[in-house]
C-alpha cells in the first residue's frame, strides 16, 4: 500500500500504521486524515491482522491539525464566524465526529503507542483507540478553547471524569504520561526506551485471541458506553460545534486565526499559549 503520509506493515499479525509526516510532527492535513481512512477500510476485511497499533514517526505521535494553512473543515471545525448554511456546517460537523466514532468502534482491537506531542487532533486518535500505551514525558492536551474553538471529542468525560475533563478542556492544560495514566487518559506510560516493546507486547497477547471473541467484547464494551450516553454525547457535540461556528469573536477576545494570518503560526501559538504560560498552566 503506497500512502504519501503514512505508513502500513504487517509483523506477526500485527499492523502497524505509522504517521508519517515527521518533519511537521506529524501534524494532520487533509492527505493524512484521507490515506488513514482508505487504510482502515482495506484492513478493516483483511482477517491477517488481529489488532492494530498507530504510531508516529519521528519526536511526536501527533502535533495535531496542521495549523500552518487554511484550517480544513475535514479535520477540525472551522474558526468561529465562518459563514455558510446551519446545513453545510453540520454536515461537516458529522462526517468528523463520524470518523472518530468509526476509529472508536472499528471492528478490531487498535493501540495507539504515543511519544512527544498528542495533542489537538493527535490526541483525539488516541483517545478513540482501545488501549494507549506512551512514554512518561509524552504530553497530551487539547487547546481547542484556547482558539475559540469547542473541544470536539466527548470522550473526556467518559475517560477522565466531569471535573478533571473540565480542567483539561477549559485550561488547554497539558499532562504528560504520568499524570495521563494517573487520571485514567491512558492505559500505561512507560520510559521511552520501553515503548515500542511494551506495545508490541500488549498486541502480541491481544492477536492470541480469537477474533471473533474479540470483536464481540469490545462491542459488548462500547454498548455499555452507548446506554450510559456516549452515543448521545457525539450528537450533542456536533450540535455545540455547529453553534460554536456560527458564533463570532467577542469584542477584545483573542483571534488565534486572525493572528496567524498577520504575523504567523509561531506568534499565534506564543501569544494564545502566553497568558496561560504566566499563571503556571
Amino acid at each position: 500500500m503506497d500512502y504519501k503520509n503514512i505508513k502500513y506493515e504487517m509483523r506477526d499479525r500485527i499492523g502497524i500504521i505509522t504517521l508519517n509526516r515527521s518533519d511537521r510532527l506529524n501534524a494532520i492535513n487533509d492527505v493524512m486524515i484521507d490515506e488513514l481512512d482508505d487504510l482502515l477500510r482495506k484492513i478493516e476485511t483483511d482477517l491477517d491482522a488481529k489488532v492494530l497499533i498507530i504510531k508516529g514517526a519521528g519526536k511526536s505521535f501527533s502535533a495535531g491539525q496542521d495549523l500552518s494553512g487554511n484550517v480544513s473543515s475535514t479535520i477540525m471545525a472551522s474558526p468561529p464566524g465562518t459563514p455558510g448554511s446551519a446545513k453545510e456546517l453540520l454536515e461537516a460537523q458529522r462526517r468528523r465526529s463520524r470518523r472518530w466514532e468509526y476509529i472508536f468502534n472499528y471492528p478490531k482491537p487498535t493501540i495507539a503507542q504515543v511519544h512527544g506531542h498528542c495533542i489537538g487532533a493527535g490526541c483525539y486518535l488516541a483517545m478513540v483507540c482501545d488501549l494507549v500505551i506512551a512514554s512518561e514525558d509524552a504530553l497530551f492536551g487539547d487547546p481547542a478553547l484556547r482558539m475559540g474553538l469547542t473541544s470536539a471529542m466527548p470522550l473526556w468525560t467518559w475517560l477522565v471524569g466531569d471535573k478533571k475533563a473540565r480542567e483539561l478542556v477549559f485550561l488547554g492544560r497539558n499532562v504528560n504520561g504520568r499524570e495521563a495514566e494517573q487520571i485514567g487518559l491512558i492505559n500505561m506510560a512507560v520510559p521511552a526506551s520501553r515503548l515500542e516493546q511494551e506495545a508490541i507486547r500488549y498486541a502480541k497477547a491481544i492477536s492470541i485471541c480469537p477474533g471473533d471473541g474479540m470483536v464481540l467484547c469490545k462491542e459488548s464494551i462500547n454498548a455499555n458506553l452507548e446506554a450510559r450516553g456516549v452515543g448521545a454525547a457525539w450528537r450533542f457535540l456536533d450540535d455545540m460545534q455547529l453553534i460554536n461556528q456560527q458564533q463570532p469573536f467577542g469584542p477584545c477576545e483573542f483571534n488565534f486565526f486572525e493572528v496567524r494570518n498577520k504575523k504567523g503560526l509561531e506568534a499565534a501559538l506564543q501569544e494564545r499559549d502566553k497568558p496561560f504560560k504566566d499563571l503556571g498552566f
